[in-house]
């Protein structure tokens, strides 16, 4: 599964019903769950109808809350002060965020891939390919 970044990721996708079966499918089936910049904030969703997130105690790379209060504002990217701020609110759930800036970090926590922004997406991408072609290795 894989669920693309952005900011339009915290825009529907941390409450939406869909991305949490999906979320659990993906859980119960042993498959990856890779992501990238906002994209975490999906993450959020797993835990609808539960009292904690079956993520909770992963650790992730995610977009980092302190540029989203100052320079994506201060530059005029953003049209506004953010309702919630992506990390914060993965911390919340016990996921552990592993940054507080932007590198194109990557890592790898069991099946679930992350990268800390679009400077990720190239690790981000060997990351999944090389994990996707190990387990295809494995299972045959």
């Amino acid at each position: 599964m894989f669920i693309p970044g952005g900011h339009g990721a915290v825009v529907g996708l941390p409450r939406s019903e869909d991305v949490a079966r999906t979320l659990d499918w993906a859980l119960e089936n042993d498959k990856y769950v890779i992501t990238l910049c906002h994209g975490p904030a999906a993450l959020l969703a797993a835990s609808l109808g539960k009292s904690e997130s079956p993520f909770k105690g992963y650790s992730v790379c995610v977009f980092p809350d302190a540029l989203d209060e100052g320079p994506n504002l201060e530059i005029g990217y953003l049209p506004g002060r953010l309702q919630w701020l992506v990390a914060g609110l993965l911390r919340e759930q016990g996921l552990n965020v592993l940054n507080d800036d932007m590198t194109g970090r990557v890592h790898q926590d069991r099946k679930l891939l992350t990268g800390d922004s679009p400077l990720a997406s190239n690790a981000l991408g060997l990351l999944a390919a090389d994990a996707l072609v190990e387990a295809v290795r494995d299972e045959g």
